[in-house]
């Protein structure tokens, strides 16, 4: 009840009185009444502008003098209470002439508070239809750079509510800012009224870069409007530099159903392309992909989705990545299969070795591949790689030229590689005995302890590992904290606190005895864990953020207060990782999840992954299709099949794949071994084959193993082995599965 009355009196004290009530109170001789009306209309804020209008145009001095008043402050953002320094400087910002409104205004975003008044003074500029728009995009400029570099502000400036034209002006002053946050800020700018803001945006003087024009139309399909991010996806096509526009188009009209845009512009040949694609259309791609002028990694990704191997022209001075390669390689997978022209590989000038030693061991020639690599010192690669493919001997004589030289940092990562090695063969005594030497050789000096560590737990009791890590008797913390994450279960903060905690006890006691009672503390006793974490949470007066050990054990702990904190920090830091891993884990309360859920949402609107969650959560439905919002990007389509499971996510994006990109090439292997896996080889076969000369074709893939590339081959060679016409031709398939160990 005491609550309830607390709640009522704040909804009065807050609430506007009526009209004839103000101009009573506030056109009378008491002073006092006068005061406290004219602080209670102000406090409202906004909301009191109609009321301040109407009693502005009275005729009584006191009653007009004191409405203007509070109008003109509410307009500059200031509250009752606001600062004697920043009235001064927010009114000599109001009473700036044009020409020296810059210069005022910055002189009031260096003050502490200044960051909101400032947005709302560019709120009534990018309103008033007398400004120029240069001068207001000009002023954008000015308040964006100082809200990216003063983080506290941050929330501010995502919370601030303001008319579509200056979100539409922050958004064309953002979006060629080098900024890890940009696109979140330009999404969040850009989530209510997302027509007039980009219309407004795209009216500044200066270009806008691509990745805005991607990031209103990801909004407006969140928002359900495709239609809306069509448009705006043209209007990027227009200026665009690459074909990106063109793919995400395509994605867009087919996975929608919406007739296909009107666009006669430079890229039209490429939308086109995509648009046959994306229908599977594959008489008209080979056509479209055979025009002389088309991009040569466009015309061979345009090929190679439709089933082909033809190489696209390569005439004048344009020169496909690793061209004579792929030439050999399109020569094995013919039907029938051919060998490898090896000595072609090897004598290839336009291909590093890296891409050379991919193409071999897709070749199904590891020693080959082993060799290229150890001539290039990837002598650990090429271990790995001979083990894999079932040339144990080789690797293991490989290895002794690391092992027999001086102790150094190759030889312990060597030693860690075949302790590992042996361990997934089911060796353990060997696994033993190399990672024993290597603790002892020189692991101490290494920075891979953590991981070596968590590595020999496999085969060693703690008990055992203890004997090996001296490095837990040092002096100083920062010593001990290598070891300590390295043989506890726990993220590394709070593995390391909880230990110190207990070794601050008693020093004197054993490392062994210390790990047990941090095990047992956080298994059985965490309600006390959680009142010690609280207790440190109360006496903090910082703002805590996502790195703090603090932080850390309150999310580990799912201490009560964790929540709160997330919020705040998260503003500042963007924790959407934090926010969405509260969001999804079962333990935390359901009503504190939807809070991580809507905080995180408020954040990130345009997040898939959260709108996914958000959707399962509540019980709500986005109004597309939950795979579009990706927008065609295979990043945010893999984190989408991550968590749905459901492959209908990528399959659209596997036929308008960008074989430059990594996780496009991904997405390509899941849906072929999805295909295998489901009895579909000949389908397996496009997407496999696709994948596997991508990987070549462009260069390198830094996210793609060798391991994984091998699995791949391996499942396309038992594709083409299962729809082989004849027995010779399945002979060869099986052949070459026995080379690589897979049969």
């Amino acid at each position: 009840m005491k609550i309830l009355i607390f709640l009522l009196t704040i909804a009065n004290a807050l609430a506007l009185p009526s009209f004839e009530e103000a101009c009573d109170v506030l056109g009378s001789r008491e002073t006092n009444r006068r005061e406290v009306l004219t602080n209670e209309i102000w406090s409202a804020g906004r909301e009191a502008i109609p009321l301040l209008q109407k009693l502005a145009e009275e005729e009584n001095p006191e009653v007009f003098r004191r409405a203007l008043f509070v109008l003109q402050r509410i307009r500059m953002g200031l509250k009752p209470d606001s600062s004697a320094e920043l009235l001064k400087l927010a009114e000599a910002v109001n009473l700036a002439t044009p020409e020296f409104r810059a210069s005022r205004l910055a002189e009031l975003l260096d003050y502490s508070q200044g960051i909101k008044v400032a947005l709302v003074f560019l709120d009534g500029w990018a309103a008033d239809p007398r400004m120029p728009p240069e001068q207001v995009f000009k002023l954008s400029e000015l308040v964006t750079k100082v809200v990216l570099e003063r983080r506290s502000s941050w929330k501010i400036f995502l919370s601030t509510d303001l008319s579509s034209r200056c979100r539409g002006a922050l958004i064309a002053a953002l979006s060629w800012q080098d900024h890890p946050i940009k696109l979140q800020m330009i999404t969040n700018l850009a989530s209510k009224q997302t027509k007039e803001v980009y219309e407004m945006a795209i009216t500044c003087p200066d270009r806008i870069a691509s990745e805005a024009y991607l990031a209103m139309a990801r909004i407006a399909t969140v928002h359900g409007d495709v239609p809306l991010a069509l448009h705006i996806l043209s209007s990027g096509l227009q200026q665009d530099s690459s074909h990106n526009f063109a793919r995400a188009i395509a994605f867009l009209e087919a996975g929608s159903g919406l007739p296909a845009i009107k666009y006669n512009g430079n890229w039209i040949h490429e939308l086109n392309l995509f648009r046959a694609r994306a229908h599977k259309d594959f008489k008209g791609v080979l056509r479209l992909a055979s025009k002389p002028d088309l991009d040569p990694i466009l015309a061979y990704e345009s090929n190679l989705v439709s089933g082909s191997l033809t190489l696209p022209s390569t005439e004048g001075s344009v020169e496909i990545p690793a061209g004579s390669a792929l030439a050999s390689l399109h020569r094995s997978f013919g039907n029938p299969p051919g060998e490898p022209d090896i000595e072609a590989l090897t004598s290839s000038v336009l291909i590093d070795w890296s891409e050379l030693a991919r193409t071999l061991m897709n070749l199904a020639c590891p020693s080959e591949a082993a060799e290229k690599l150890s001539s290039e010192n990837q002598v650990i690669t090429a271990t790995s790689l001979l083990w894999r493919t079932n040339h144990r001997d080789k690797a293991l004589s490989l290895s002794r030229e690391v092992l027999n030289d001086p102790a150094n940092s190759l030889q312990t990562r060597m030693r860690l590689t075949l302790a590992s090695l042996y361990f997934q063969s089911g060796d353990r005594k060997k696994a033993r005995e190399f990672f024993k030497d290597v603790i002892r050789i020189g692991i101490q000096q290494d920075t891979r302890l953590q991981s070596a560590l968590k590595l020999g737990l496999n085969f060693f009791s703690r008990e055992e590992l203890l004997q090996l890590v001296p490095g837990l008797t040092e002096k100083q913390a920062y010593q001990r904290a290598p070891s300590i994450v390295g043989l506890l279960p726990y993220q590394s903060k709070v593995s390391t606190y909880w230990y110190e905690f207990f070794r601050e006890k008693d020093p004197s006691q054993s490392p062994l005895t210390i790990f047990k009672k941090v095990q047992y503390f956080l298994t059985n006793q965490r309600e006390q864990a959680e009142a010690i974490i609280a207790e440190q949470l109360a006496i903090t007066k910082k703002l805590l953020l996502p790195t703090d050990v603090i932080y850390q054990q309150a999310l580990f702990l799912k201490v009560p207060s964790a929540l709160k904190m997330t919020k705040a920090a998260a503003w500042y830091q963007l924790s959407i990782d934090d926010l969405f891993s509260i969001a999804r884990d079962s333990s935390w309360d359901r009503e504190a999840r939807k809070e991580a859920l809507t905080t995180a949402l408020l954040i990130d609107p345009s997040n898939v992954v959260l709108h996914w969650l958000n959707m399962k959560l509540n019980q709500v439905e986005l109004p597309v299709p939950a795979h579009l919002p990706t927008l065609g990007d295979p990043g945010l389509a893999l984190q989408l099949v991550a968590h749905t499971r459901r492959l209908e996510t990528i399959a659209l994006i596997s036929e308008l794949v960008d074989l430059r990109d990594h996780r496009g090439l991904r997405c390509l292997t899941i849906l072929g071994n999805a295909h295998l896996k489901n009895g579909q080889p000949g389908r397996a076969v496009r997407f496999l084959q696709a994948a596997i000369c991508g990987e070549i074709a462009t260069g390198p893939q830094p996210a793609t193993p060798i391991e994984s590339s091998l699995d791949n081959l391996a499942r396309y060679f038992k594709a083409r082995k299962l729809i082989s016409n004849s027995s010779d031709e399945k002979e060869i398939w099986t052949d070459r599965l026995i080379r690589i160990g897979r049969d």
